[in-house]
């Protein structure tokens, strides 16, 4: 497997990325596409479920840290959907302009992201559908961001954004370890949580996947059974409407993967999912035509 780490400088600042070219891709130098992975909330490029999908898909890929998270700089929001996507238009933009040239790739053909992060590649795809890619993977995204996980804020929190206006749900980053060995020291952060962030995701309308440019991508949900974080009913959501949009039942496929949970972070949980993506993609290339 070779990789190679950088900086990629958009609008909102430097996002960091990591570029995997796996073992079963290095056999096919003849190859220029490319698959961008898309991180969670407070998450990075660096966890398990990101290592998996960089190491077992079988394109190139680069793994970044959304603005705010990872080594990546400027700041992150609760309701900050829409700003993720343009970190993803920003990346796509790079690949695209042949800035990865020289290791062999300059052509995204698409996009796998997690939970907050898969939302976020959904808004983007249908706010710049010209830059859409054939292929588009969501794990565990949320649907109904109005339907708050319960208990996720306590007394405390409530009683700090009645007065305050906004409370400190949590410190991130700090040391990540990877299956390697010690990734480089990710900065520990502050994560506010305002009413503001609150009422701008709750406002974030999901039902736009209806519009998806479907005449140029294929899209797979794909949830975990046993979720405890996101609830099972918004993958069918997500399969719902998005058929709406389109009268090709190719364009859509869905998979729960039974015992799953949201993080996908033990071994069978990832060969599930990697044995999901795969057989989605091996019946989706030749319709795609990469």
């Amino acid at each position: 497997m070779s990789e190679s780490e950088f900086y990629i400088s958009t609008s909102s600042g430097q996002l960091h990325a990591r570029f995997v070219i796996p073992r079963n891709v290095l056999d096919k130098p003849d190859s220029d596409s490319v698959f961008v992975v898309c991180h969670g909330l407070l998450d990075t490029k660096y966890a398990p479920l990101f290592c998996a999908l960089q190491r077992f898909l079988p394109f190139a890929s680069v793994a970044f840290d959304f603005r705010g998270n990872g080594l990546s700089t400027g700041q992150t929001s609760y309701g900050n959907y829409y700003e993720e996507a343009e970190d993803i238009k920003g990346v796509i933009e790079h690949i695209n302009s042949g800035a990865l040239i020289a290791q062999g790739v300059s052509r995204v053909v698409g996009i796998v992201g997690h939970s907050k992060g898969a939302s976020s590649v959904l808004l983007f795809a249908c706010k710049y559908p010209h830059l859409c890619p054939s292929l588009l993977v969501t794990i565990s995204a949320r649907y109904l961001m109005s339907r708050e996980l319960p208990n996720r804020w306590k007394p405390h929190h409530l009683q700090a954004l009645e007065t305050h206006g906004r409370f400190l749900w949590r410190k991130y980053g700090g040391h990540t370890l990877l299956t390697a060995g010690v990734v480089p020291e990710v900065p520990v952060r502050e994560y506010w949580i305002s009413a503001e962030h609150l009422q701008l995701r709750d406002s974030t309308d999901m039902s736009v996947v209806q519009t998806l440019p479907f005449e140029r991508c294929f899209v797979l949900n794909v949830m975990g059974g046993s979720d405890a974080v996101v609830p099972a009913a918004d993958v069918w959501d997500y399969d719902r409407v998005m058929r709406l949009g389109t009268c090709d039942d190719s364009r859509v496929a869905t998979r729960v993967v039974p015992g799953a949970t949201h993080f996908w972070n033990s071994e069978q949980e990832l060969n599930s999912l990697e044995d999901a993506v795969l057989t989605w993609l091996k019946s989706i290339l030749p319709l795609a035509k990469l």
